[in-house]
């Protein structure tokens, strides 16, 4: 004797509603949604590369903080969506000129050698990239960026008894490269002469599946933090394609650092309790352990 199964139930309209996939579907709670409006995200799935079969996509007018990316999500790249060797700037953009704010606490710790946390949610650098622009034309409007390329290929470890850095090995499998476009972008000239640009929310993470846009980097490595700044040709234009349009790239040997799950010098510790304005708590306790003073855990960082 066969046995067949027997139909699947029809479920009543209000039935349906309060069904397990309705109710899922529709659970998403306002902090959810707020949390994911407030995503960044990674631009590398908008600008042509070549080398990594990906697609010309960038929607400008999503460049403003308001809007929302869309289209389907590349094959992953390792490589710099810019060039490390840009080529020579045109006249114009050759006028044009980055100064770094705060260069005097980037030096502190740059003779200290710097080290910036990443964790798997995202932690904020400190101290934070802000740069200034000149040479701009006024009527133009232009594209921040940044983006954190490795510095060579070797993995790096602390040895403590002789409070330095020694090469450990050859470097990690590289992570995939992503671009940070600055929220208030595009700029107009006058106001980038006006103005400060601060990286201030850029967060930096070791988790390889990130879908936040943060920027993954792997532990124990050296890597060089960029800023860029392109030029829109055609104000009206949709896409953003690093192939034709005018770039300049600027980059600051004091803000090199290493990327460490915890602190491994010291005096980097004490220096970024000393520096930010938000280590408050920090200063002056006893109370903290070792591990407490490694993570530096600052609500502000997190």
């Amino acid at each position: 004797m066969e046995y067949t199964s027997s139909p699947k139930p029809q479920l009543s309209s209000r039935a349906n509603a309060f069904s397990i996939a309705a109710l899922m579907s529709s659970g998403k709670s306002s902090k959810d949604k707020e949390a994911e409006e407030n995503t960044i995200k990674p631009l590398e799935q908008f600008v042509e590369k070549s080398s990594c079969n990906q697609q010309a996509l960038a929607d400008l007018s999503s460049l403003d903080g308001h809007g929302d990316f869309s289209g389907s999500a590349p094959a992953v790249c390792t490589e710099p969506l810019i060039p490390t060797n840009p080529g020579i700037p045109s006249e114009e953009m050759a006028k044009i000129s980055c100064s770094l704010e705060t260069k005097e606490l980037w030096d502190k710790f740059h003779e200290l050698g710097t080290e910036m946390i990443i964790t798997k949610s995202g932690r904020r650098m400190f101290p934070t990239i802000r740069v200034s622009f000149s040479g701009v034309d006024q009527d133009s409007k232009y594209i921040v960026l940044m983006d954190i390329v490795p510095v060579d290929n070797k993995r790096y470890r602390y040895a403590y008894h002789r409070s330095s850095w020694l090469v450990a090995g050859k470097a990690d499998p590289p992570l995939p490269a992503r671009l940070y476009v600055h929220p208030d972008s595009p700029f107009t000239g006058e106001q980038l002469m006006k103005q400060m640009v601060s990286f201030e929310k850029v967060k930096l993470t070791n988790n390889e599946l990130d879908q936040h846009g943060h920027i993954i980097l792997n532990s124990m490595h050296k890597y060089q933090p960029r800023v860029h700044i392109i030029k829109k040709k055609d104000h009206t234009a949709s896409l953003l394609n690093l192939k034709s349009e005018e770039f300049r790239t600027f980059v600051f040997v004091e803000t090199v650092f290493t990327a460490v799950t915890a602190y491994q010098n010291q005096l980097i510790t004490k220096l970024k309790i000393d520096s930010n304005p938000f280590a408050k708590g920090f200063r002056d306790s006893s109370r903290l352990t070792d591990m407490e003073r490694s993570s530096f855990l600052f609500p502000y960082s997190s």
